[in-house]
């Protein structure tokens, strides 16, 4: 049989940017593109509402005078098509358009998510409502339960007022929930201004996804106070797409997309390597710190101390708040506790870059200044040739498309 001698590299990289190469074969430990999309979404979410998992199909559930809700999370891929796909289930099922309200959590420091009902009729586009929740805005809250520990919820009124909710979103790997996914898109960002602040960290560096969490069992609690059962997930694709869509009870559902999501975007090794190259594409949430973050923190669990990280980006947004903090310090560690104090909108980011530029020497191209890229201890590239050449002298070395989606695991 013969011997692979060199594994041929494509990474799409921001909105644009291509990385192609061909790379020694005994020099990557693994070679992870991320899974193409799917083009037929709207389609899907029809079949997957039509064939639900571990419970009988939505119609059963809801009369045509019935005030639905559809909770959708913003970093929802294909939310457009999504949305399009329930309507196209709901509208058989006879539901009033003018009684069906897309509600979206609020997202400090994020831009203002495209309207997710523009591939409806233009008829029903102006039936159906479209509201952002503000947690600022006076009476957008009221109480729905008290948790077991005694803790009172409040949610935005049109769930608590609504007759069926169907929470709608992407099973992702999160900072602090350890999956995202189902019931996460209901809290915090569909509660009041208390629980976003009881909710800000820096998430769980030490932890994998599976490993329980506080936060996550509350979230579930919460959709169980409300009566949630029903839901519809995506797992995302490379370039801002579907990969697959599911939908029917949120247990059984969670079970099925946390597993998709394990099979095509976690990446488990038995070591680290000296160099790991991580491509970040644009996405749903945009093409930012937070997805420069998240890509270098799967880097920064599968590279020796000393080593390389390699980010590929078109990354052209400010610093933020938090990693502005990183600017004269003689070290990155003695960024931590500063970011931790002032809890600014991007302080995940901030101490995913900190910890990781503490640990490797991060390389990144970017359409940043150099002078900038440098001030935040990292080390500009000019152009994705350079990639090679440092390819080409690692011993061992990882190569990630679409990073932002992946976690990384050491056995």
């Amino acid at each position: 049989m013969a011997i692979q001698q060199s594994i041929p590299v494509h990474l799409r990289y921001g909105s644009s940017g291509e990385f192609t190469a061909e790379v020694d074969a005994a020099r990557v430990a693994v070679f992870r593109p991320g899974p193409g999309p799917r083009k037929d979404v709207a389609e899907a979410v029809s079949h997957a509402l039509a064939s639900p998992l571990d419970l009988p199909t939505l119609d059963l559930a809801l009369v045509p005078e019935d005030k639905v809700v559809i909770a959708l999370d913003r970093d929802t891929p294909c939310a457009a098509e999504v949305v399009a796909g329930i309507w196209s289930y709901l509208e058989r099922k006879d539901i009033d358009p003018a009684k069906v309200t897309i509600l979206q959590p609020v997202a400090l420091g994020q831009k203002s998510p495209s309207d997710p009902r523009r591939l409806l009729p233009i008829s029903v586009q102006q039936l159906i409502n479209w509201r952002i929740h503000d947690p600022l805005v006076e009476n957008s809250c009221s109480y729905l339960a008290t948790t077991t520990n005694g803790d009172p919820v409040y949610l935005a009124k049109e769930l608590v007022e609504a007759d069926f909710v169907l929470p709608v979103g992407a099973t992702s790997y999160d900072e602090l929930l350890g999956y995202r996914g189902t019931n996460s898109v209901l809290y915090p960002g569909l509660s009041n201004v208390e629980a976003l602040r009881k909710t800000v960290g820096q998430g769980h560096q030490e932890l994998s996804p599976g490993d329980e969490r506080p936060l996550r069992q509350l979230v579930d609690e919460i959709a169980w106070l409300a009566g949630i059962q029903f839901c519809v997930q995506v797992v995302a694709s490379d370039c801002g797409g579907v990969l697959e869509v599911l939908a029917g009870s949120t247990d059984a559902v969670f079970k099925r997309s946390r597993a998709k999501l394990d099979d095509n975007w976690l990446v488990s090794m038995p070591g680290r390597v000296e160099t790991v190259v991580v491509a970040v594409s644009e996405d749903v949430s945009g093409h930012g710190w937070n997805q420069i973050g998240r890509a270098v923190a799967t880097a920064r669990q599968l590279v020796k101390r000393g080593g390389r990280i390699v980010v590929l980006s078109q990354l052209s947004e400010e610093p933020g708040e938090g990693l502005r903090l990183l600017r004269g310090e003689e070290y990155p560690e003695n960024c931590l506790q500063p970011i931790r104090d002032a809890t600014p909108v991007d302080l995940i980011p901030a101490t995913q870059i900190v910890n990781a530029a503490g640990w490797a020497r991060i390389l990144l191209l970017s359409k940043l200044a150099p002078e900038l890229v440098e001030e935040l201890f990292l080390y500009p590239l000019e152009e994705s040739s350079e990639v090679m050449r440092i390819l080409e002298t690692s011993e061992s070395s990882v190569i990630l498309g679409a990073a932002q989606h992946t976690f990384g695991i050491v056995e």
